[in-house]
């Protein structure tokens, strides 16, 4: 069943019922009226009835007054008079005023307890007037005002109801513009939008809607501007590993190859004491190559080296770029993790953070100085990378690297920001809640 039908047949029953209640609280005000005036009409009748047996003593003929007593009570309305013989045949009867009777059913419900009035004639051989009350007129008029009534009632029914059933339908349309936005939306249609009309509370609804469709629409295009953010970054990744292994493991892989076959060489030539020194420059390029391949896992798997600490973390990529870079003077300022009260995910972004800051300000500032800093401030955690290198107006490499910093900070719960000084200073801001970051932080 629709809520419209229900509001509809809800306010049908709640007039059916005050009807009922009202009709059936007219009915007992009516049958305490008609009480009252069938004991007045009996009341007069016996005081008419009185007068007339005083004159009855002066009457040539008796009988014949009373019959005319009896007649004089035709068209009365609630009283009917009858004269019986001592036998109780009936003498003479009077005829109340015609009427249309009401169904018996509506008459048997109303019993106004009147009883008839007995009056003896002066004389005993004149026999008895009785007094009956007759209720037939008022219960008919009674009838009619209870047909009136209903046919009323029935008119403010079906015109309530309809009145209802147009204004509910009305003011519950927007529902149907919700059920497809709704749909719409579940579809991944977030362009979706419903009117904002109807009465305030369904108007505030519908601003709700359009407001969540968008919301979803700005966290779909955010979705897929970081898929692209990802998909360069690893782009970008694998481009560093790429030039590392070029730069860095391709030469002392040629270094290797050109020592073995010197060495190889010399000992053909029984130059033993040469080759030695040959294969002694191939164990320190083996060596250095190694020391390259864990520097590069541990950029491609932090969580391992974390473990082991985050000022440790950090201090081995400071020492990656230093050895790289020994123009370049680096200052480390990071507590231990008690100090921090981080916990492994909130370790992990705060080692991103650095890892991007050392490479933007090495690989585009051209620093002469490199400051890396963490510290807890209350109740957060604060991390600064700044170095003195030359820039314009915006830091070189503020792209995808720098946005990638960004969400992965406000993934955290923290924020990001980048000023201009003498170099450029990263600041990294994390609320101080292991729990949370656990939790919120990307892995």
């Amino acid at each position: 069943m629709s809520l419209r039908l229900r509001v509809v047949l809800a306010i049908a029953v709640l007039i059916l019922t005050g009807s009922v209640i009202g009709v059936v609280v007219a009915g007992w005000q009516a049958e305490k009226v008609l009480r009252e005036e069938l004991a007045a009409a009996l009341d007069g009748g016996r005081l008419t009835v009185g007068g007339a047996f005083q004159s009855l003593a002066r009457s040539d003929d008796p009988r014949r007054d009373l019959a005319r007593l009896v007649a004089s009570f035709d068209g009365a309305r609630h009283v009917r008079a009858s004269l019986v013989d001592d036998h109780g045949s009936i003498v003479a009867i009077s005829h109340p005023l015609p009427v249309r009777p009401a169904p018996a059913w509506f008459a048997g419900l109303f019993h106004p307890g009147v009883a008839a009035v007995r009056l003896a004639a002066p004389a005993p051989a004149l026999g008895t007037l009785i007094l009956a009350p007759v209720a037939a007129n008022d219960v008919a008029a009674v009838w009619a005002e209870f047909l009136g009534l209903v046919a009323v009632l029935a008119a403010s029914l079906a015109v309530g109801s309809a009145l209802v059933w147009l204004i509910v339908g009305r003011t519950l349309r927007p529902l149907a513009d919700f059920s497809a936005a709704f749909a719409r939306i579940g579809a991944g249609d977030y362009a979706a939008k419903v009117r904002q009309a109807g009465p305030p509370e369904l108007a505030r609804v519908g601003a709700a809607v359009n407001e969540m469709a968008s919301r979803l629409a700005a966290m779909q295009a955010r979705t897929h501007r970081l898929e692209e953010q990802i998909t360069t970054l690893q782009d970008e990744e694998r481009a560093d590993l790429a030039r590392d292994l070029h730069d860095e493991i391709g030469p002392h892989l040629f270094a290797v190859n050109v020592d073995a076959a010197m060495a190889r060489r010399l000992i053909g030539e029984g130059r033993s004491g040469e080759a030695g020194a040959q294969v002694e420059a191939i164990q320190q390029a083996v060596g250095h190559m190694q020391r390259l391949v864990r520097e590069i896992l541990a950029r491609l798997r932090p969580s391992e080296i974390i473990d082991l600490g985050l000022a440790a973390a950090v201090g081995e990529l400071v020492a990656f770029w230093s050895a790289r870079q020994p123009a370049i003077a680096f200052t480390v300022k990071v507590p231990d993790d008690e100090a921090l009260g981080l916990g492994v995910a909130a370790r992990e972004t705060l080692y991103r953070v650095v890892q991007e800051g050392l490479n933007n300000a090495v690989r585009h500032g051209r620093p002469g100085r490199v400051e890396v800093e963490i510290a807890r401030n209350g109740g957060e955690v604060v991390a600064r990378i700044g170095d003195d290198g030359a820039g314009g107006g915006k830091p070189e490499g503020s792209g995808f690297g720098l946005i990638g910093m960004r969400e992965r900070v406000a993934a955290a719960g923290g924020t990001l920001a980048i000023e201009r000084g003498a170099g450029w200073t990263i600041t990294a801001r994390l609320p101080a809640r292991a729990e949370e970051f656990e939790e919120t932080a990307p892995a």
